[in-house]
């Protein structure tokens, strides 16, 4: 059954020159045309030059305003800078964080002198190349509401907060959708390639050699697989080799913790879509539940559908794994649209797509941080994703600043917290930036490790200290200094609590973290 909806009355029924059929006919024939010109707009090719030329031309605009408040609102963001500075200060090479992600990193080292401006400049363009390949993706496959899709992808609000900070989510999902078009198009080298890239971005990327394995096996190319996963692990290993050869097999190392099931259900829901966005997606779903129902025969019939399902259940499992960030749900974002194309109802879809993009600027929020029964009863219209976002770099900027201009006695010690990376990369011209530690377990050098030393005051800026090194900083008379967020964080990792051993609370009525009594947005 079409879901077109009717536009034309029976002449039978109403005669010509009768003036209340006439004036039906007419009111019938406007919403007619509106409804063919949204289904015209939600079929059309963006991939076409012209259209792609003004899509990129609205993508990039459309970031612009929101690249000037930092180079992210996550500690790692400001890891990727500090690695840049340190290497262009120090000529040496630490990954931001365990594993590592080479080909970001090295990338915006490159222009890091450049500043934020620069590399979130550069995000934009890596990520305006993803939708580029998706748009291709979309054309080649011939999906129904291509436009639509597309469009919807390039606005989805997690995929526009991180197209335009110094993080690597984007550049592995490009690198990912370049990897499926060019197998689309049989080019299996340069697929190999284009996934080893977004292995060396992000290394839960090679979770993909499996679906796209599949893809080349049931295209009768089994011959080829092995020159495709040769392609993947050759660039992978000669990205990773700087970082190989300093840490060893420990390079295989990450931050691993415990998520309550709550924290993870508020990802999913606020974060993810918003919440806006994931109760229109689960109507649309809902409504689309008919069509849906041929999904496990075409899983079998259809090699592209087998595609996306097993990278949705793969990327759904590695957040299972560490549900630490809504970002790591990013490699899930297109394969799910690329399934809506296919089986939801075009209404639902569009319905579905205007409100996950509506959600980046007005969505329902709750005062409690926390998700629970409770928190459903003071929803409110508030702030979308993108102005929380923004507001939440703006709060960490000016809690920087407040440390940075806190007066502390000489030989003081500062357990500075969440913020250290941000506040080392802001005050690196005038601090001594330097490592208390070579441990290769840490997982990140510069920042778990690192220390922004004043030498005119004797004054020490760390993360965090273990037992050890309070204990040295202690015997050299030392007065220490703490955030909210470093004493939390002290006892999770290191067993002990720096306030019941003479350090003084910094008690600026904020912190950075959006953490229950933290600075918060109105999400």
């Amino acid at each position: 059954m079409s879901d077109a909806p009717d536009v034309a009355e029976d002449a039978r029924t109403h005669p010509i020159g009768t003036p209340p059929a006439a004036a039906t006919a007419g009111e019938a024939a406007a919403p007619g045309r509106v409804a063919a010109l949204l289904l015209r707009w939600m079929s059309f090719d963006l991939s076409r030059p012209l259209a792609f030329t003004l899509l990129a031309v609205t993508y990039i605009l459309s970031r612009v305003p929101w690249i000037d408040n930092g180079y992210g609102t996550k500690p790692d963001a400001w890891r990727i800078a500090l690695t840049g500075y340190w290497l262009w200060d120090h000529h040496a090479f630490y990954p931001s964080r365990l594993p590592g992600y080479p080909v970001p990193e090295l990338s915006y080292a490159a222009i890091i002198k450049g500043g934020w401006l620069a590399t979130n400049s550069l995000t934009i363009l890596v990520s305006l190349l993803g939708v580029w390949f998706f748009a291709r993706i979309v054309r080649e496959l011939k999906l129904p509401h291509g436009g639509l899709i597309v469009a919807a992808y390039a606005f989805t609000p997690l995929l526009w907060i991180n197209s335009m900070n110094t993080m690597d989510y984007t550049w592995a999902l490009t690198f990912t959708l370049g990897c499926y078009y060019f197998l689309l198009l049989d080019n299996d080298l340069a697929a190999g390639i284009m996934l080893g890239l977004a292995v060396a971005s992000r290394l839960p990327s090679a979770a993909m050699l499996l679906p796209f394995g599949l893809y080349m096996w049931r295209s009768g190319k089994r011959d080829e697989i092995r020159t495709f996963v040769v392609a993947v692990v050759g660039v992978a290993l000669l990205a990773f080799s700087p970082i190989i050869w300093r840490y060893g097999p420990r390079f295989l190392n990450f931050y691993d913790a415990k998520v309550g099931y709550r924290e993870v259900i508020r990802l999913l829901a606020k974060d993810s879509l918003g919440l806006a966005g994931a109760l229109a997606f689960g109507i649309a779903t809902l409504v689309s539940l008919p069509r849906l129902a041929k999904l496990p025969a075409d899983f079998v019939r259809d090699k592209n559908v087998m595609v996306w399902m097993i990278a949705i259940v793969l990327t759904a499992i590695t957040f299972s794994r560490l549900p630490h960030e809504a970002a790591y749900l990013i490699p899930l974002y297109p394969f799910m649209y690329l399934l809506a194309a296919k089986y939801y109802q075009r209404w639902a879809l569009l319905g579905a797509a205007a409100v996950i993009v509506l959600a980046g600027f007005v969505d329902f929020t709750t005062t409690n941080h926390q998700v629970a029964l409770g928190s459903f009863r003071d929803l409110r219209i508030g702030q979308g994703m993108l102005l929380a976002n923004r507001d939440t770099q703006h709060a960490q900027l000016r809690f920087t600043r407040a440390i940075e201009n806190l007066k502390v006695p000489d030989n003081s010690v500062v357990i500075v917290g969440f913020v250290y990376p941000e506040f080392a990369v802001q005050n690196r011209d005038r601090l001594q930036l330097g490592i208390l530690e070579k441990s290769k377990s840490a997982i990140s050098q510069l920042s778990d490790k690192g220390i922004a030393y004043d030498p005119v005051h004797h004054v020490s800026y760390v993360w965090l200290l273990t037992w050890d090194d309070f204990e040295k900083y202690r015997k050299q008379g030392a007065t220490f200094f703490y955030t909210v967020d470093a004493d939390r964080s002290t006892q999770a990792l290191y067993g002990y609590r720096p306030g019941l051993f003479g350090a003084k609370l910094i008690d600026l009525g904020r912190a950075p973290s959006g953490e229950p009594d933290t600075n918060r947005t109105q999400r």
